[in-house]
């Protein structure tokens, strides 16, 4: 591990009571409590299970824990292993299943939603989900025929799971199992290449060896499954307040629509009392159903540890975590705490995000006191860099970890990257474009489309627009960069002058109306400035200016147009 601040926390041995207890023999029920995971404390304990567990998982209250925990485990460097399962429409469920299926070794990070999910059984999804690969038995017209067979929809170009085209030799579809759609090459009925792409961009992102391809979950009838069938001997790590607790709404998930089967009367009795005595048996929600503890933590093939927050079992395994002091941003406060601490010779422990952060809080705590920056240059106090979330005090260890989050009151920045089906997918615009359409490319300039081409570049064979230009120029362009092409537009439909290859004309006249824009923005708003003094309006609140702004603007561009 690159942090060794983490490192001395491990070796610290502050886990082995439950490591311990969990190769214990034990009944198949019986889980292992213990005290709460304070902080980057629950990062550590699955980093440590880690080196001998397969198939962990851990669930939490909301998306947002689940993505700030999902990024502190990438950063403590188990980016591979990781799988989040936050969204749970169809596709998401599917592709994250089938992301289970394929890996041995995996930390799948979810919310408690994740147990109230109706499956298919793993039997039946395996019996519509094939493995393609590259020089494999499948053949051009069968694959096509299976598409169809699984009801995918056939169009130009794809942006969804469950879309699929064709464009002489090449088979593009997005299967709902997968995070990306997929680019199959033919030779014949020989199966070249399979390639992940961008569907906005048409770009290539991943050459691969095989593919899966999945008909959709929507389209089972019986959800008789839950996501136990999907492990196998999985250690789970939960909070048993949250199980014994925590409410679901049938339609939390899209498919647990029939997941009541405890039927809610809503008849009135008008006989009865004005204010009656509430029922321990009526459900305070309608549409609400809890979690069957004893049942969930008694499924076969399973194993828990589950933290104990508000009561405490007689075999509740005491960590020591406790949660970091509060310092709300108050200097003095911190001031304190640091002091306080380092007296009593605790390994003191300051992080940040980056090494900006680390250098400039290094900065404001010494300026803030000459004893805190004796401290700081003595060691007493470290400042390390190390992008976590939440640290923790350990008495025992005698262990203060603070984070600059914990100390500002900072929201932890979480970057990540999530499949979010664009409105209109750049590649669908293409679509609509047809033989003689005008179009223009950023680098050549505008030019006629004449249809899609397969040309012969070495030995491989690619799919490209064929574009032409004046005096005979011809431009082929790769699918894997039509964001480079657009349809050329006009609002008085004339007839463009094509572009000349080779003389640098196209480019003259992109730097001429770079030129012209800036101008005219720099006239504008001197303009503006002057009106505003004049008038003293503001320039949102009067439509009519704004619109005369808008005229004035585009006539500086196109002086021979009429808007």
């Amino acid at each position: 591990m690159k942090f060794e601040i983490l490192k001395r926390i491990l070796n610290a041995c502050l886990f082995d009571g439950v490591v311990d207890k969990l190769r214990q023999p034990r009944k198949i029920s019986e889980p292992v409590f213990c005290s709460p995971l304070n902080g980057v404390s629950k990062s550590l304990l699955i980093l440590k299970l880690n080196e001998t567990e397969d198939q962990i998982v851990l669930l939490l209250p909301d998306s947002k824990s689940t993505e700030e925990i999902f990024i502190e485990l990438n950063i403590l460097g188990l980016g591979e292993q990781l799988i989040l399962l936050e969204e749970f429409s169809h596709d998401a469920v599917q592709e994250k299943l089938t992301k289970i299926s394929r890996m041995k070794k995996y930390v799948l990070v979810s919310t408690y939603e994740l147990l109230a999910l109706r499956l298919p059984t793993k039997e039946q999804v395996e019996k519509t989900t094939t493995l393609i690969q590259t020089g494999g038995k499948i053949k051009y017209d069968e694959l096509i025929e299976y598409l169809n067979l699984l009801n995918y929809q056939r169009d130009k170009f794809i942006e969804a799971p469950g879309e699929f085209s064709v464009r002489g030799s090449i088979i593009d579809f997005w299967s709902y199992s997968e995070h990306n759609p997929a680019r199959l090459e033919f030779d014949g009925d020989f199966l070249e290449s399979i390639r992940f792409f961008d569907p906005e961009s048409q770009r290539s992102i991943e050459k691969l060896e095989s593919i899966s391809l999945a008909g959709s979950l929507a389209q089972k009838e019986e959800l008789t499954s839950d996501i136990f069938d999907y492990f196998e001997n999985p250690l789970l790590i939960a909070s048993s307040f949250e199980l014994q607790n925590r409410s679901f709404k049938a339609s939390n998930s899209s498919f647990n629509e029939d997941i009541i089967e405890k039927k809610i009367d809503s008849n009135i009795d008008v006989d009865s009392d004005e204010f009656p005595e509430k029922s321990d048996s009526a459900p305070a929600d309608k549409g609400l159903f809890t979690i069957d503890f004893n049942e969930i933590v008694n499924k076969e093939r399973t194993r828990w540890i589950l933290e104990e927050e508000i009561s405490s079992s007689p075999d509740r395994i005491e960590l020591g975590f406790s949660e970091a002091p509060i310092i709300s941003s108050n200097y003095q406060i911190l001031f304190n705490v640091l002091k306080e601490h380092s007296e009593k010779n605790y390994d003191v422990i300051l992080t940040s995000e980056n090494e900006l952060q680390t250098s400039r809080l290094t900065e404001l705590l010494s300026e803030f006191n000459q004893e805190l920056a004796q401290l700081i240059e003595s060691r007493k106090i470290k400042l390390e860099t190390l992008p976590i979330k939440q640290g923790f005090l350990h008495n025992k260890e005698k262990i203060l970890l603070l984070t600059d989050y914990q100390i500002f009151n900072k929201p932890y920045r979480t970057k990540l990257s999530s499949r979010k089906k664009p409105s209109k997918s750049k590649s669908k615009t293409f679509a609509s474009i047809t033989n003689g359409d005008y179009v223009v490319h950023e680098t050549y300039g505008i030019g006629k489309y004449a249809g899609l081409k397969t040309i012969t570049i070495g030995e491989a064979k690619q799919e490209s627009m064929k574009l032409l230009y004046n005096e005979g120029g011809i431009v082929y362009v790769n699918l894997n960069y039509l964001n480079l092409v657009k349809r050329y537009s006009s609002n008085e439909n004339l007839k463009p002058t094509l572009s000349t290859l080779g003389t640098g004309e196209w480019e003259r006249r992109k730097s001429k109306t770079k030129k012209k824009i800036k101008e005219a923005a720099r006239e504008l708003i001197e303009l503006y400035a002057k009106r505003k003094a004049t008038i003293g309006f503001q320039f949102s609140n009067d439509s009519i200016w704004q619109k005369e702004l808008e005229a004035s603007f585009f006539m500086k561009i196109h002086p021979t147009r009429k808007k």
